[in-house]
């Protein structure tokens, strides 16, 4: 409920003083990112949302959970053309696809998930079972560096 009314004062604040930022204390989920980007984007504003979310991605070299999936959207109008969105998660995958894999009775791709060690694994229910998902990159080898950076500065400003 709070994102979409955040979004209406943010554009507000961008038509008066030419650029609209607002924060939203004490939130997580919000539901689709790119649904509150693409309403800047309606009003031919670039809009950005970002959310912090429940700690389920352990950090580069980690092994305990520190970092949420940290969803971030960043929309562009592209006047007669549809707009740019680039609307991700910054977890190598999201929980909902290890649901998917867990009803399917189906192994994961490696790279998604560490066991409670930080071994690698294909198990979908290792979050079940005290492991973790891992950041956009998936190991060191394939850069997590990366995704574990954006989401730090996900939490940063919005945690």
């Amino acid at each position: 409920v709070v994102a979409p009314f955040a979004m209406k004062v943010a554009i507000e604040k961008a038509r008066i003083y030419g650029s609209g930022w607002v924060a939203v204390k004490n939130s997580n989920h919000f539901g689709i990112a790119g649904y509150h980007s693409l309403m800047a984007v309606e009003q031919e504003m670039i809009g950005i949302s970002m959310t912090n979310a429940s700690p389920l991605v352990a950090p580069t070299y980690a092994n305990e959970r520190l970092l949420g999936t940290n969803p971030m959207c960043y929309a562009f109008p592209a006047g007669k053309y549809p707009p740019v969105i680039v609307d991700m998660a910054t977890a190598a995958a999201a929980n909902g696809k290890l649901e998917i894999a867990q009803r399917a009775n189906q192994p994961i791709p490696e790279g998604w998930v560490q066991d409670a060690s930080g071994n690698t694994s294909t198990n979908p229910h290792q979050l079940k079972e005290g492991g973790s998902l891992l950041p956009l990159g998936s190991d060191k080898d394939h850069g997590s560096h990366k995704g574990y950076g954006l989401s730090a500065t996900v939490d940063i400003l919005s945690a």
